[in-house]
């Protein structure tokens, strides 16, 4: 089966709104306040961003210590530390739906639904005398989403309709997980990261998801009603109450759902899974398998190692990291590196668009 692509009808409507000279200039005094406002928030931003403190400096701090062995220095009780070998865990989790079950360390179930998406544009043009008219086009089109956006909301509603999922993305967690002799916390700890899972017939649970339908069925008279004769009227209506209650019968035929497994997505369709309708479903999978080896941060606590905070730069390590205690430091500081920069631009970008206002 090929891949289930959106089927994108494409519809619009347009919209016209004139605007007045001084209307115009009302909205300009708005929006100089707006733009000043937008322009002492990049600051704001800029200043909170500079004192970022890189988690890599504090990590560096970090005691190495065994992981195939129980600690007995009693200093580094309660203190950073780093350790490196294979994460595992005995417990087994799934989704209870439509995933088998494994030695998960970390599960997470994607459910996208069919859905109208709404877009627009505007062209506004200046008409003689100061004002504006503007020409709003709204296109519609279908496509997966994760949520459904709210139809009612559209600027046109008729014919785009949509359907809540049934189903929600979630994430599990093992019970309990190790690294050598030490426990974790998964749901408490950062995992290294996740990969998606190739489904297949042996690994998946696909059941027939069914809508009960009611209808009415005739099944013959009692034979004891057929046996009266027409003088039996008085013996006729004494049974007469038993009687109709069998005449009709309730009967819930299955009105299958088309359940089907295509590459690395579920689809749960209404009709065909290749022309898929607003209100269908596609589910996929990742995950952090055990056993998978890693350098683990966290603060020492007898037989585990849990989430350390540092008192001096408020900056909490808890975090198991592929490769080596320096390729740890490493990720740590790139990331740093990429935050910042990223919130300059976007002070810069606020400055701007304050001063342009």
């Amino acid at each position: 089966m090929p891949p289930i692509e959106p089927n994108n009808v494409v519809n619009s409507v347009t919209t016209t709104t004139k605007t007045g000279y001084f209307s115009r200039i009302g909205s300009s005094i708005k929006g100089i306040f707006f733009g000043f406002l937008i322009f002492i928030a990049s600051f704001v931003v800029l200043y909170w961003n500079e004192g970022k403190v890189d988690k890599s400096d504090v990590a560096s701090t970090a005691v190495e210590i065994s992981a195939t062995s129980s600690n007995t220095d009693a200093n580094l009780e309660n203190k950073l530390v780093h350790l490196n070998g294979d994460l595992v865990t005995d417990s087994k989790i799934s989704d209870s739906t439509y995933l088998q079950e494994n030695n998960y360390l970390v599960l997470n179930r994607k459910v996208e639904v069919y859905a109208w998406v709404e877009e627009s544009s505007s062209k506004t043009k200046t008409n003689v005398g100061g004002s504006q008219t503007t020409d709003t086009t709204y296109t519609y089109k279908k496509d997966w989403v994760a949520e459904a956006p709210d139809s009612s909301s559209f600027q046109e509603q008729k014919g785009h309709e949509n359907v809540d999922k049934t189903l929600d993305s979630n994430t599990w967690y093992a019970s309990i997980a190790k690294v050598g002799v030490y426990e974790v916390e998964p749901a408490k700890l950062t995992m290294p990261g996740f990969v998606e899972i190739a489904l297949t017939k042996e690994n998946t649970i696909l059941p027939v998801v069914t809508v009960p339908t009611t209808t009415k069925k005739v099944v013959p008279q009692n034979d004891l009603m057929k046996a009266l004769s027409a003088s039996d009227e008085d013996l006729a209506a004494e049974f007469q109450k038993d009687i109709v209650s069998t005449v009709a019968e309730v009967v819930e035929p299955e009105k299958v759902k088309n359940v089907v497994l295509n590459g690395n997505y579920i689809y749960v369709a209404e009709k065909n899974v290749s022309t898929p309708t607003v209100g269908d479903m596609r589910i996929s999978y990742s995950a952090v398998t055990s056993p998978v080896t890693v350098t683990l941060l966290g603060r020492l606590n007898g037989n585990k190692i849990t989430a350390m905070t540092d008192a001096k730069t408020g900056v909490t390590l808890y975090r198991a990291f592929n490769g080596t205690f320096e390729d740890a430091l490493g990720t740590l500081h790139k990331e740093y590196k990429t935050a910042l920069w990223i919130f300059r631009v976007i002070g810069f970008l606020m400055m701007w668009i304050g001063l342009a206002m």
